[in-house]
């Protein structure tokens, strides 16, 4: 919670150019004072060789810098757009203060040489050799920080949108807002972006343990939010209003929203990223199948962990005592998530799809229920593969789809039987007597039939 504020003071100093300057020349003058204080200087003594290595590490730091941002932000144009670069500089208040603040240092650590100043018992050179650090230690690394996030896609969208909603502000009256009903209390995203994580202990501190009022959290961890959004609802008794809206700002504040997402509470962050990785690499402009199989079998490692999971996170559990419930993804939307795109990109490449069938037959064994079983067996069964089942050495020259080559469908088949003998011997572990299951076996029985009499038909 602390280092968030800190963050957040941070950002908004840096978002403000006026701000900027104060507050570095403050911390600046502050330091100089107490290391004049501590240690006032000989007379004499020329500090001219230090001011002289200052103002070439500062040099070599500005120009290495702006020559890999402005790499960077060319392959940048070349992604998004060519108008990126522009708006680097005109809106973006930290760039430009990084770029003045180093030239500006070393102006003044040029012009104290070249005046005489450079005494060490003055304290003109302790404030140039304090400023120096200052940028070298604490801008510099801030600076590096700034431009990752800032070149981010996500950043890029947020920034254009933040600016033309300004606009939008500006040159337009709000409409008044809609009147509320009054047994509901709606807590709203106070800005755009992603339920970055909720603070569940804070939260289930704070709302008043009454059986007869209920919290629904609407979004999904992670999911993204706009400004004035609903957050959760309160169903409550009109009697009771008075007391949750006076919690209602400490309430808001348990919601972190921010303008990326990441790792914690958002399980599908790492799936989502894992995915774009993947089809990034089976795309023709890449074109590295090896980078999208090595992305499957890790996506495989993350289902069987969440298979042997529940489906009922610990914090959720914790809010459900105190009756507020939110929203989590299923086992069936996190396997759905890990495989569908891919598929989708990659179902014209055999290895790919190949591939999908093994990691998913990998996980057959880690099942530890039938409803899980089943949706893997329904994963592979929306492949729509079914046609290998019958296809014919005959018919396969008619067939215009992706794996005209016998080699290809009959490498299919094989894993294909694999998943469905690993499925069928699954559910006998599991002893399994519902009907759903046994229709399930009996199609796949069918199934292994059919594909062996393709494979030999097609084989010979």
């Amino acid at each position: 919670m602390f280092f968030r504020r800190i963050y957040q003071f941070h950002e908004r100093i840096k978002s403000n150019w006026l701000w900027l300057v104060l507050t570095s020349y403050l911390i600046t003058a502050l330091l100089t004072l107490g290391l004049h204080a501590w240690r006032p200087g000989e007379a004499g003594v020329l500090l001219d060789g230090f001011l002289t290595a200052l103002a070439g590490i500062l040099t070599t730091i500005v120009v290495t810098t702006f020559s890999f941002v402005f790499v960077a932000l060319q392959l940048a144009s070349v992604q998004f757009s060519p108008r990126i670069i522009r708006s680097f500089f005109e809106y973006d208040q930290f760039s430009r203060f990084f770029l003045w603040s180093f030239l500006a240092c070393v102006a003044y650590l040029m012009g104290l040489q070249y005046f005489g100043w450079s005494d060490a018992a003055l304290i003109y050179p302790k404030f140039g050799i304090v400023g120096s650090f200052y940028l070298i230690i604490m801008v510099f690394p801030l600076f590096i920080h700034h431009i990752i996030g800032n070149i981010n896609a996500s950043s890029i969208t947020h920034n254009i949108a933040l600016r033309t909603v300004r606009e939008i502000d500006e040159l337009y009256e709000a409409l008044p807002p809609l009147p509320e009903t009054e047994t509901v209390i709606r807590i709203r995203s106070p800005i755009s972006g992603y339920l970055d994580s909720l603070r569940y202990q804070k939260l289930a501190q704070i709302f008043p343990d009454d059986r007869h009022v209920r919290m629904d959290v609407r979004p999904h961890i992670g999911s993204f939010v706009i400004q004035g959004g609903i957050l959760a609802e309160i169903k409550c008794p009109s009697e009771k209003k008075s007391l949750f809206k006076a919690l209602e700002k400490e309430m808001s504040a348990c919601f972190v929203v921010d303008k990326f997402r990441s790792y914690k509470q958002d399980i599908p962050f790492g799936i989502r990223q894992l995915v774009d990785i993947a089809i990034k690499a089976i795309s023709p402009a890449v074109n590295d199948p090896t980078t999208a199989l090595n992305c499957l079998d890790y996506l495989g490692t993350i289902i069987e962990k969440a298979a042997l999971s529940e489906t009922v996170s610990k914090e959720a559990k914790l809010l459900a005592e105190k009756n507020i419930f939110i929203r989590e993804f299923s086992f069936e939307q996190l396997v759905d998530l890990a495989f569908d795109q891919i598929y989708f990109w990659g179902r014209e490449d055999y290895i790919v799809v190949r591939h999908i069938i093994k990691t998913i037959t990998n996980l057959v064994p880690f099942m530890p229920t039938s409803d899980r079983l089943l949706v893997i067996a329904h994963q592979v069964d929306d492949l729509e593969l079914q046609y290998l089942h019958t296809i014919t050495p005959d018919s396969s020259t008619k067939y215009a789809g992706s794996f005209a080559r016998c080699e290809h469908r009959n490498s299919l088949r094989d894993h294909l039987t694999e998943f469905y003998e690993a499925v069928i011997k699954r559910i006998e572990q599991l002893d399994a007597k519902e009907e759903r299951i046994q229709k399930k076996v009996a199609v796949y029985k069918r199934y292994l039939k059919d594909l062996d009499s393709s494979w030999e038909e097609a084989r010979f």
